[in-house]
């Protein structure tokens, strides 16, 4: 199979054929690419980090060789590529504010979260993309292989969010289709799923065939972080806040008297345990409020300046 030039040429992505005309494009020696290609597993640190419901997540971070060259190909081949809309992490521009904004009027929501996921997504699946955007097999399955590590996209790999969305991207077109039609919105933040509506019923009907759609593509529903929320429960969606009786989401009342706290006990210097333990860990807190909560952002940069400024 013969590279697509000329719908390699119409995306903007660079062209070549093979790992000698690639190792040419990124100025490396063809022997490099191969034998990262071909024995990628070796050029990565692996080990296990702690999981917020008490298991264990696997990281494998990349040698600075191989990180060089999947940097490469995010900037040269996968930014140029658009996800589906309903892709709303790991996108320039965008963050949780914007995956929870269009639920904003809904009362109830189904909360789904893929197990495993980029561990889940085979290095056939990353291929696949490749040669859907025009590059020959061989072309295609070399960046697949500097892509993955033992068969599937790593925890920790530049590469593997970007490639995640374009995988994902059918899995969004069929689940959006199926939900559009019965008022029900749809976004997913890497691998968490949303799901709201103002009619609870037809959210539990459209649930089975959702369920069906995410198996056919070949993910796991992780049952232990399957959530049903209505207006009697306290709605948290990628760690935003809902009250039913509001249409907007935020950091709500009990984070900010938290952080009022801590930023108190900072600021008269007295010993502090947890995230936030100095000035600077607060100041990044602000900074990223910023970006989620602007009503919440001027009430606690107020805050935080007046008690500075007092003590």
């Amino acid at each position: 199979m013969k590279s697509n030039s000329e719908l390699l040429k119409l995306l903007n992505l660079p062209v070549f054929s093979d790992e000698n005309e690639l190792a040419s494009l990124m100025h490396v020696s063809p022997n490099i690419i191969k034998m990262l290609s071909k024995f990628s597993h070796r050029y990565y640190k692996k080990y296990k980090i702690p999981k917020s419901n008490g298991g264990l997540r696997q990281i494998k971070q990349p040698r600075k060789d191989l990180k060089a060259i999947q940097a490469w190909i995010l900037r040269n081949i996968l930014d140029k590529l658009s996800p589906s809309p309903f892709a709303t992490a790991y996108m320039r521009g965008k963050n949780i504010k914007d995956n929870v904004f269009a639920h904003r009027n809904n009362r109830y929501f189904v909360i789904i979260d893929l197990e495993d996921f980029f561990p889940s997504i085979s290095i056939r699946r990353v291929e696949k993309i490749f040669l859907l955007i025009g590059y020959s097999r061989k072309a295609a399955a070399t960046l697949a292989q500097l892509c993955t590590c033992d068969g599937n996209l790593p925890q920790g790999a530049v590469t593997s969010p970007a490639l995640s969305n374009l995988i994902s991207a059918k899995l969004d077109r069929r689940i959006s289709g199926y939900t559009s039609r019965r008022n029900i919105i749809y976004t997913r933040y890497a691998d968490d799923i949303v799901l709201s509506s103002n009619k609870p019923a037809g959210l539990c009907l459209a649930m089975p065939m959702i369920i069906k759609i995410i198996k056919s593509e070949h993910f796991k529903i992780n049952l232990n972080k399957f959530r049903v929320l209505g207006p009697r429960k306290s709605c948290i969606i990628t760690g935003l806040i809902k009250n039913n009786s509001d249409s907007k989401f935020g950091i709500g009342r009990n984070k900010k008297r938290n952080m009022r706290s801590i930023m108190h006990h900072i600021v008269l210097k007295r010993p502090i345990q947890g995230k936030y333990r100095d000035e600077k860990s607060v100041i990044g807190w602000i900074n990223y409020l910023k970006s989620v909560d602007t009503e919440s952002f001027n009430q606690m940069n107020t805050y935080w300046g007046n008690l500075r400024a007092a003590i």
